[in-house]
């Protein structure tokens, strides 16, 4: 891809699919303007922004622009990430305007359809559920990647805050993902003790001394070499590339890593620098190796060797800043490299506030379920449900059916249901009490009416099953 493609790979500090090895891709170097960047790229990462492929829309149809891209190859890293290079927008050919303008409305039409979704939503929430509480929405921030004052040009003013905002949303991304880490080594530590809490003496002995030999296992590996160091780079030379450590030649090497052949290693192609070195550490097929931890080792490395190598942050390492490495001190040192499972993660302090934090959500979790069903009712019915039954109940008191007897509420007159039911019992015989049928809502014969006595005696005075009629709607047989 072009040069330009600083102007959103800047962004991707360290957005990664959630895969171990992420492959090295080779990016197309030409596109038609007629495609957009996701039909144009293809496999382009993902960036996680709801914005997404209105920046990659706006990067397209600027990387199309000779004049444009030529103000961006002169610009320092400092001008494209504060938005000060929107302002060479005004040079851009009044095609390339005309595009921006169209993809522009698209996404404030895109935007609207959006926000007024989301109202509509919340609406029903509230109307559904008067007691909830719903976070407003921040149109402020919805709008935050366009001037939304002007819905139908794209303007300096556009570009200049979709820069902002895209370096604001992604900035962060590393910082969150060993949040995630972090919380993820506690819980693993935490239930891991949880397990042994559980364990009779004789058991938990044996699941310490298991978790011990698969740690001592895990440990049992080559030393690691510093990433992006004399020694590291020739066995990626030797191993990898199948050619003899002695003929190691740094301007080659960065070439045959080159994979896309825009003259930079860009994050994906760094990270694949390490591959080797991570496959000494974490063995997919090994119980004892944790893909989590690699998947977090990988970053690290990458984080480090960009740090000491890319000197204009750009998140890019250009042929010069390569070269320059390989003649400072340090890359010719062997300081070794600890992997991250050998380091502490986290304090008992922070473990401690993990598991009383953990122990709430389980509190939570198991408590909402009750509060949903004291909230629906023991009947099965909610609240307003509950009423209309009752109403319903109340309305149909004392109508006469088609039978001619008057309804009768369970339970409302136990005498009057017991006496037809003893006249039915003679002495010896199984007790008619068990055949029980239930009257509900107020719907069908009385207790104790012939259509109900008549299999009961039957049954009494034959001594032999008899079909029992089903009961009119309305009743249970039990």
């Amino acid at each position: 891809m072009f040069r330009v493609s600083i102007f959103v790979s800047m962004f991707i500090i360290c957005l990664r699919d959630a895969v171990v090895c992420p492959p090295v891709t080779e990016i197309p170097k030409t596109s038609s303007s007629s495609e957009t960047p996701d039909e144009a790229g293809g496999k382009d990462e993902k960036l996680g922004l709801e914005y997404e492929r209105y920046l990659k829309e706006v990067v397209g149809i600027l990387e199309t622009d000779e004049t444009f891209r030529k103000k961006l190859e002169e610009s320092n890293i400092s001008d494209i990430k504060s938005g000060e290079i929107a302002k060479h927008l005004d040079f851009v050919g009044h095609g390339i305007r005309s595009q921006l303008d169209e993809i522009k409305r698209k996404e404030i039409d895109r935007l609207r359809q959006a926000m007024r979704l989301k109202g509509f939503l919340q609406n029903g929430l509230r109307s559904s559920y008067p007691g909830i509480v719903l976070q407003e929405l921040d149109k402020e921030k919805i709008l935050g990647h366009l001037d939304h004052s002007n819905p139908n040009t794209f303007e300096v003013s556009d570009l200049a805050k979709l820069i902002i905002q895209a370096t604001q949303d992604l900035e962060d991304v590393d910082k969150k993902r060993k949040e995630e880490f972090k919380k993820y080594e506690m819980e693993k530590e935490m239930l891991r003790r949880e397990q042994l809490k559980g364990l009779d003496d004789t058991h938990r002995k044996e699941e310490e001394k298991r978790h011990e030999e698969m740690q001592k296992k895990h440990d049992n590996h080559p030393k690691l070499h510093h990433p992006g160091n004399e020694e590291q780079l020739k066995e990626v030379w030797e191993e990898s590339d199948g050619l003899n450590k002695k003929d190691f030649e740094p301007k080659t090497f960065f070439h045959l890593h080159d994979t896309n052949g825009d003259g930079f290693l860009d994050l994906n192609e760094v990270e694949a620098l390490f591959q080797q070195e991570l496959d000494k550490v974490y063995d997919p097929d090994a119980p004892e190796d944790d893909m989590v931890e690699r998947y977090e080792e990988m970053n690290r490395m990458r984080e480090h060797f960009v740090k000491e190598v890319d000197k204009n942050k750009d998140q890019l390492i250009s042929l010069e800043e390569f070269l320059d490495s390989t003649k400072s001190d340090g890359y010719r040192k062997e300081e070794g490299w600890e992997p991250i499972d050998e380091e502490t993660v986290f304090s008992e302090e922070e473990l401690a506030q993990f598991q009383e934090n953990y122990e709430q959500l389980r509190f939570d979790q198991k408590q909402k379920p009750r509060e949903e069903h004291q909230e629906v009712g023991g009947d099965g019915h909610e609240p307003s449900q509950r009423v209309a039954v009752e109403e319903h109940r109340q309305t149909h008191d004392n109508v006469v059916p088609v039978g001619g007897h008057p309804v009768q509420q369970p339970g409302e007159h136990p005498v009057v249901q017991q006496e037809p039911v003893q006249q039915a019992h003679p002495e010896g015989l199984q007790d008619p009490r068990a055949v029980n049928f239930v009257p509900q809502h107020g719907q069908g014969p009385p207790v104790g009416h012939d259509q109900q006595q008549q299999p009961v005696v039957a049954f009494q005075q034959q001594q032999q099953p008899v079909d029992v009629p089903q009961p009119p709607q309305g009743h249970a047989e039990a």
